[in-house]
Formats: C-alpha cells, sequence, structure tokens
C-alpha cells in the first residue's frame, strides 16, 4: 500500500441485497449495512490519496460483489453530534457556526437547512483538523466534490455495473 494513502469512510445506498451477497460484502469488504425500509445503506472503507479514487475503488468493488450501487450517501451531522465528536460544548460549536470564532477560518457552509442546519461529516472533520482538534475518527471522510464526482461516475457507468452485477449474482 503506498504510504501517501489513507483510507476513506464511504455509504452507499443500494437496493436490499440477498442474504449471500450481504455476506460476501462483510466478509471481503468488512462492510456495515443498515436497513432503512426498501433500501440499504452500505458502509466501507477503501485506501487511496484522493477521495473520489476511493469512491470510484469501492463502488467497482461492491458491484463485483454483486451489489447495485445506486448513489453515495453523505453522512451528515447536526451541532449535537460535531460537539460529541469535537470533545466540546453545543455554545463552541454555535460560536463557530455564528462566526464569532475562528473568523479567519469559517466553519463550513451547511449542507441543509431545514429542521436545523446539518453539515457534511467530512467537510466539518477537515475543518476541526486544520484548527488542531483532536477527533477519535480515524478514516477520512469525503468531501461534497468527491461524493458529486462519485455519483457522476457512477451515474455514468451505471450499465456497466449493472451488467457486472448481473454476471456476479447468476453464479
Amino acid at each position: 500500500m503506498d504510504s501517501n494513502t489513507r483510507p476513506f469512510r464511504y455509504s452507499f445506498v443500494t437496493s436490499v441485497l440477498p442474504l449471500r451477497v450481504e455476506e460476501r460484502v462483510r466478509d471481503e469488504l468488512g462492510a456495515d449495512i443498515a436497513d432503512h425500509g426498501p433500501l440499504q445503506v452500505v458502509t466501507a472503507s477503501a485506501h487511496a490519496v484522493r477521495g473520489y479514487a476511493a469512491g470510484v475503488d469501492l463502488v467497482a468493488r461492491l458491484s463485483g460483489a454483486g451489489v447495485h450501487v445506486e448513489r453515495t450517501q453523505p453522512e451528515l451531522v447536526d451541532r449535537r453530534l460535531v460537539a460529541d465528536r469535537a470533545g466540546c460544548t453545543r455554545q463552541a460549536v454555535a460560536l463557530w457556526v455564528n462566526g464569532q470564532r475562528h473568523q479567519d477560518d469559517p466553519f463550513p457552509s451547511p449542507f441543509n437547512l431545514t429542521l436545523g442546519q446539518s453539515w457534511l461529516w467530512g467537510e466539518v472533520q477537515a475543518w476541526l483538523v486544520r484548527r488542531g482538534i483532536d477527533i477519535e475518527d480515524t478514516a477520512a471522510i469525503p468531501t461534497m466534490r468527491d461524493h458529486m464526482r462519485v455519483d457522476s461516475h457512477i451515474a455514468h457507468n451505471r450499465l456497466e455495473y449493472r451488467e457486472m452485477v448481473a454476471r456476479v449474482r447468476t453464479l
């Protein structure tokens, strides 16, 4: 493994997986699988220099294991989760969000404004690291740009991946 690589963690929305595919994905990729009604979210890590490369690698590996990958699922956090993961108070997070601290490097823009604000964890994580704030999460989280590029890759190569999945599932 290249010494410049680091683990990137991605979550992907998939259709419900057959049990044998679930077992293969857990065994071969060390993935976590969560049920969400008619969909599942598969979370796995891959080592790469860049987040986009890790995401494309994971899509290919998941497809090769028989998984129909629909799209990436960004990891979103609210103020409470930011405070928990950064080991600080919600009041400190409020000061960051409102621009009352660290004006030289503003807190990331919210991903979602409905029902309170939420942020992409990858962008918050990068901001915390730049500020010298220790976090326990060692896997790099993809940025919004990484998610958009991987989702574009999935859309442009959907037919190729679907054919790969069909071949694997007939074995």
